[in-house]
């Protein structure tokens, strides 16, 4: 069986965890998804994973289940190799008039991270991997950002347009999450890859992020076809 990356030609030899298994306290991990891997695409993210892990549990504030695993995961990791992550999250950080402390994200990290879960996600829906017409993008919607304004309000819509579930034509798969209290996810999307595809994450019922996995072949035929409309129409 290939490895469950898209554009990867690897035989999966390991098995990848999804969400990872440093999520999951222990007693838990019974309730995993995994999937076929390559050895580079198992190990590529696993230096992200606390990482991510710490500024979802930040932000997903509150919730119970968030401290939780915050305490037993990432603070006992704050000090380890001379406090490398404490430094990367303080990183930048900058104190409000309030008092509050902000703190920058690494978005390209939370990009890497999710563009992984999101190629298993659909792995592990369809038992095929996500093919190469396809581009990935994320919608942090519980990250408070500097970002325009227009492009917020974008965001707000795009959260509410996929705040329910999947209508039945648009259920591309479902990869039967176990451990809902740490994490759900509902995905979006033609069968067998016809449509476009949107996976919607909610982490501890809390943290949300939305994932566009955006068919690229099937927009260039759509906006070719509507040129042609145009100018057939004499446009």
């Amino acid at each position: 069986m290939s490895c469950y990356f898209q554009g990867c030609s690897q035989k999966g030899v390991t098995k990848e965890h999804i969400p990872p298994k440093a999520f999951f306290p222990k007693g838990e991990k019974d309730q995993l998804l995994t999937v076929k891997s390559c050895v580079a695409h198992n190990n590529a993210k696993s230096k992200d994973d606390i990482y991510v892990l710490a500024q979802i549990c930040m932000n997903a504030s509150p919730s119970n289940r968030a401290r939780e695993i915050f305490l037993k995961k990432v603070k006992p990791q704050l000090d380890f190799n001379n406090g490398a992550l404490r430094k990367k999250l303080a990183a930048g950080s900058v104190q409000l008039p309030d008092g509050a402390v902000k703190y920058p994200v690494d978005t390209n990290r939370l990009n890497g991270f999710f563009d992984a879960l999101s190629c298993g996600i659909v792995f592990k829906s369809c038992g095929a991997t996500l093919p190469n017409n396809y581009s990935i993008k994320h919608v942090y919607c519980s990250l408070i950002g500097d970002q325009d304004p227009i492009m917020s309000q974008i965001e707000i819509e795009i959260e509410e347009f996929y705040s329910g579930k999947p209508m039945e034509f648009m259920e591309f798969g479902k990869p039967n999450t176990n451990n809902e209290r740490i994490y759900t996810v509902d995905v979006f999307g033609i069968p067998n890859f016809g449509s476009s595809i949107t996976l919607v994450h909610v982490f501890f019922g809390k943290f949300k992020v939305i994932s566009m996995l955006t068919n690229l072949v099937q927009n260039t035929a759509n906006k070719s076809k509507h040129s042609d409309a145009v100018n057939g129409a004499g446009v």
